[in-house]
This record gives C-alpha cells, structure tokens and sequence, in this order.
C-alpha cells in the first residue's frame, strides 16, 4: 500500500490595531476557506496522477513479463504467463482548520489561523492463473493470415511484420526454428528477403498498395435457379456463405465470403522492373494485379487440392499463383525463434546449462546479458542473478519487442475462466 500525507500551515496574521480587527477577521476567514477549498482538490489531483503511475505500472509489468519468457526459452525452461484480473484503488483525502485571536482592549489584535489537508491511496492488483488448455491452444495454434496483415495496417513496417510472423509466402520459406538445432536457414531465405525488401521499396513508392478487399471461396458446385431452395439461403448466412451469381443469372454458385489484405499491383507498374521481380519471386500469375493474402486454411485453390489429394500449388514449382498464401508460425514458435537473440554469459556455455546458439545476419533482436542491473536499458529483468535487457538506443531492437509484443495481446489476449491467484498492493 502506499500513500502520502500532505500539510498546508499557514502562518500567524501580524498584530493588527483594534480599528483594523474587522478587516483581519475577514481576511482571516478568507484565507480559512480557502485552505478548506483546496483540500477537495487534492483528490481530483491526486487521482489523476496515480492514474499514470498505474498505467506505466501495467505497461511495465506486462513487458518484463514476456522478456522474461522469452530469456526462458532460451534456457530450455518452460515459460509461465500471468494475467492482470482486476485493479483496484480506494482514496481517502480530509482536512483540518483552526483559528485562534487574542483582542485585549488597549494592545493590537492578534488573529492566527492553521490548517491542513491529506490524502490517502490503496492501490492493489489481483493477478489471474488462466485456462491452461485454452492457453496452449492459443499458444501453439498458427496464426492465420488476417491476425498477421493486420498489424501491417497499423503503422507498423510491413516488411518487419512479415518477417517476424510468416514462415512462408508461397514458395519462399523464412528462418525456421528447431529446439536442439537453433536456427535453420532454408536454400530460399536470401530470395524472402529480397522480397521483402522490394515489397518495402514498392510501397514506398506507391508501385503497389496493400489495402483490403472481398474475396470468395467456392462452398460447392453451382445450382441452377429453379432447383435452389430459397430455404437454404438463410440457413447459410450464419456460417458465412451466400448464394450469388457470376456470369449466369440463373446460375447460382454458395461462396464463403471474407475481407483479407490484399497486395495490388498499380497499372504503370507492368514496366517497372522491380515490380516483375517481385512477380518473379512469389510466382505471381502475370495476367492479375491484385492478389489475396490468405493462408492454407482460407484459400480455396489450397482447399481443394488437399481435398482431391492433389499437389499443392506452392509445392508445384511450375505453376503460377493467383493468391499470396501464407503459412505463419504459431505465438510459442516466434518467441522461441526471438530466444535465439538472447545473449548468454560464457560460464553458463561451459557448465552445459544453455545450448550454444548464433544468431543469424541482419539481426532484427538483441537481448543483452549483464551482472549488474544496467543503466541504459529500455526494458530489463533479472533471472538468477543475471539481467537480461534491451539498450534504450536499440530502436531495431525496441520495435521487434512492440511487434512481439503485439502478436501475443491480439491472438493470445486475456484468457477467459481465468482464476484468481495473488492480491498484491502496488507499491
């Protein structure tokens, strides 16, 4: 618990002659009721500025808590997440006044006057155990396409997100991760990074745009008009799919209808040589300028084939493509891969307590290691006596953490049915 006291006193008036003593007692008063009226806005003040402490409190905590998981994995251990249940604070505030006057008849007046206020804080946070089933379902579940893309709308560098949460855009594969083996970097990295820096450069320059759009996926085979069961329609809208007609209007087909991001090709960008590379490297089909980014679970083309058990198209090295397909990692395979940028002290590689890993070039995360708390860390926790931070001049390094950190509040996000654990005062 914490608080805090606060005294106004208010000096002795000076000695007044008696034709003056109506004028002091006024002023005496006025300045009684003003030291009164200020204790009520004490608490007003008071509220607002816990009201920051907490914030900064929850931002912090909330931080530390998957830096810490994320050092974690790096050891081999298993990382442990708690959830913020409920905040409460209670404020008391009071004030006391007192005055006093001496009036002989032939000496000067003397009128004094004291008085005082104070306030009182309890601030206290329950933390919350959640769903452990829930949570790793949520944990190592890969994300789908529409939780990735849309972080790309929200200022966030659409290249960093990408690389960050996509292990795969159509036939080129990101960095992988292996528990005993590290990193793994496929035959096709420099390619996805290549991409990925054309995309940066294209958007830029307003080549293409990543904007979204309606997309459809084929829920079965086309009905003509006059066997449709009107019925039918309605019991359909619940899951998504609509009757529409295309070229026939006596034709209708059931699609699944969504709104993903879509990448669009600007019409003058045909000449653009860098434009046709970027076509070249996601085997784009030269005849479209916009294309869905969706992954396995949404694309119809995918669907269908691995239904029919035919060969996928992103596995078909000849054919080309008419959609961006995404496969994107799971919440506990990116903060096992950002494990890998954690630094570790020589003398724990020695007694075999943490396997030796390099990070790869073109690191986009560093997590420094030092005995002693440091001075210039932006973000610092500390695990068996070691601390483990990021630099405040790290900006590289402070953006991936926000995107982490991003990821895991929208797909994992605050668990339900979770349990009450601890109640603790903020200090």
């Amino acid at each position: 618990m914490t608080g805090g006291v606060r005294r106004t006193p208010v000096a002795p008036a000076r000695a007044t002659p008696a034709g003056g003593r109506r004028r002091s007692v006024g002023r005496a008063a006025s300045a009684l009721a003003l030291v009164l009226l200020g204790g009520c806005g004490v608490q007003a003040g008071v509220i607002q500025a816990r009201h920051w402490d907490l914030n900064e409190m929850l931002r912090e905590t909330t931080n530390e808590q998957l830096l810490l998981n994320i050092v974690r994995l790096r050891y081999d251990e298993t990382p442990y997440f708690l959830q913020i249940g409920s905040i409460t604070t209670s404020f008391a505030a009071g004030g006391s006044a007192g005055a006093q006057a001496t009036l002989p008849e032939q000496a000067p007046s003397t009128f004094g006057i004291s008085g005082g206020v104070s306030y009182a804080e309890t601030p206290t946070v329950t933390w919350a155990l959640p769903d452990s089933r829930e949570m790793l379902g949520r944990l190592h579940a890969p994300m789908g396409a529409d939780q990735l893309t849309v972080l790309t709308q929200s200022g966030l560098d659409p290249a960093v997100v990408l690389r960050v949460g996509a292990k795969k855009i159509n036939r080129l594969r990101n960095l992988e991760f292996h528990v005993e083996d590290g990193i793994y970097v496929p035959a096709s990295y420099d390619a996805f990074l290549e991409m990925l820096d054309l995309l940066d450069a294209l958007l830029r320059d307003g080549a293409v745009e990543l904007s979204y759009g309606v997309y459809s996926t084929s829920g079965g085979g086309k009905i003509p008009l006059s066997r449709l069961d009107t019925r039918a329609m309605a019991e359909a809208l619940p899951s998504g799919m609509q009757f529409m007609t295309r070229d026939d209007p006596n034709t209708f087909e059931p699609l699944k209808l969504s709104k993903p991001l879509f990448l669009k090709f600007a019409s003058g960008s045909d000449g653009d040589p860098r434009t046709r590379r970027l076509r070249e490297l996601l085997d784009l089909d030269p005849t479209r300028h916009s294309f869905a980014i969706v992954d396995t679970a949404n694309s119809g083309t995918e669907q269908l084939l691995a239904e029919s058990g035919r060969l996928s198209r992103v596995l078909d090295g000849g054919a080309p493509l008419r959609e961006i397909v995404v496969n994107n990692r799971s919440v506990m395979e990116i903060l096992r891969f950002a494990s890998a940028y954690v630094d570790v002290s020589a003398g724990d590689l020695a007694a075999g307590v943490v396997r030796a890993r390099k990070a790869p070039p073109r690191d986009w995360l560093t997590i420094r290691q030092a005995e002693a708390a440091p001075a210039d860390a932006w973000l610092a926790v500390e695990r068996d006596g070691a601390w483990y931070f990021i630099r405040d001049d790290d900006l590289s390094s402070r953006v991936s953490f926000t995107i982490l950190n991003a990821l895991f509040a929208s797909i994992v996000g605050e668990v339900p049915g979770a349990k009450p654990l601890l109640t603790l005062p903020v200090r």
